[in-house]
């Protein structure tokens, strides 16, 4: 499984390269909630159809855009977009709406039709006429690599030709009541372009795979999922490694134990911020970047990503290093 391109729309700014010169460069971002700057849905997608559009709907759709083309066979092209809960925005409104109006059901259609969790993968197809497999994964920060094992599936069985992967989270008030309050939240949409096989690409999907932490060590589960996909390439070739950045060390104890001779990558929790489901894609995002900036070579990424409700799960990658266009 390849992937051939990717797009994030990040608290670094609105445009690729923002989010690749900011996460290489560790640049760092102010105090506090961290919206996408600049980011107005009906500057990026007009007027039509974007009015009871919620904000995590916009940031898929804005950011697809990017990675599809005139010459896609939209029947043959899907998306699997991971979530944590769906919109927490919208879900709290129904219920408040339910319980102030007259009948629990006097509910605006436009709000039921946001709080749904799979609304955003669901309206992003519609938006751009996608009609292959549609799904929403729902894993906390273990969602955006569980999302390329069920893509690599969907492209094996030839059930799709291409698909983007990732996540969206927003920034809205009631996604603050959610967080654990030792990492500023942090919203943002990252995808990536996957097909089965690609002439030219950025990456190769080697292998991924999750594990559940049933007695709640998350470490060993980390070290479990890592092991797996290090089946296919030995440890010590591995050129860089990232985490998710859990609330403790586990998960960066178990890379620097699997990959001592790794480079170890920063968290992106550290400077981006708390973005929860959309960690994995971006995560991917980072890599490619660090990749890119350090030449084209051919080089391997560990990247492992932890629930601290007990889900772990790791991917490797070998990557090109090839400068990123979308």
């Amino acid at each position: 499984m390849i992937i051939t391109a990717w797009s994030a729309l990040s608290p670094y700014g609105t445009d690729d390269q923002d989010f690749a010169q900011g996460t290489v460069s560790g640049r760092p971002l102010p105090d506090g909630p961290r919206p996408v700057p600049d980011f107005e849905p009906r500057e990026f997608l007009g007027q039509q159809g974007t009015r009871a559009m919620s904000r995590a709907t916009a940031l898929s759709v804005a950011t697809a855009a990017r990675l599809l083309t005139e010459d896609d066979d939209r029947a043959r092209t899907g998306l699997v977009l991971g979530t944590t809960n769906g919109s927490a925005q919208n879900i709290l409104d129904v219920n408040r709406a339910s319980l102030q109006r007259g009948k629990p059901y006097h509910i605006q259609p436009t709000v039921i039709q946001n709080a749904a969790m799979n609304s955003v993968a669901s309206q992003t197809a519609i938006w751009h006429g996608l009609r292959g497999p549609n799904a929403t994964l729902a894993g906390g920060r273990s969602t955006g690599l569980s999302a390329l094992g069920y893509c690599r599936r969907l492209l094996l069985t030839g059930r799709a030709d291409t698909l983007l992967a990732g996540a969206a989270e927003e920034l809205t008030e009631a996604r603050t009541w959610v967080g654990d309050g030792t990492t500023p939240l942090a919203e943002g949409c990252a995808l990536v372009r996957l097909e089965r096989s690609a002439s030219d690409g950025l990456a190769e999907v080697l292998a991924v795979a999750s594990v559940v932490a049933v007695d709640g060590d998350i470490g060993t589960a980390v070290l479990k999922a890592a092991d797996r996909v290090l089946t296919r390439t030995s440890p010590d070739r591995v050129w860089a490694a990232v985490g998710s950045g859990t609330s403790d060390d586990a998960e960066s104890k178990a890379l620097a134990t699997v990959c001592p001779e790794a480079t170890v990558l920063p968290p992106l929790t550290e400077s981006l911020g708390q973005v929860h489901a959309a960690s994995g894609p971006f995560q991917l995002a980072a890599v490619l970047s660090h990749a890119a900036a350090s030449g084209p070579a051919e080089r391997f990424a560990l990247l492992t990503s932890a629930e601290p409700q007990g889900i772990a799960a790791a991917a490797v990658l070998r990557v090109k290093g090839e400068t990123v266009v979308v």
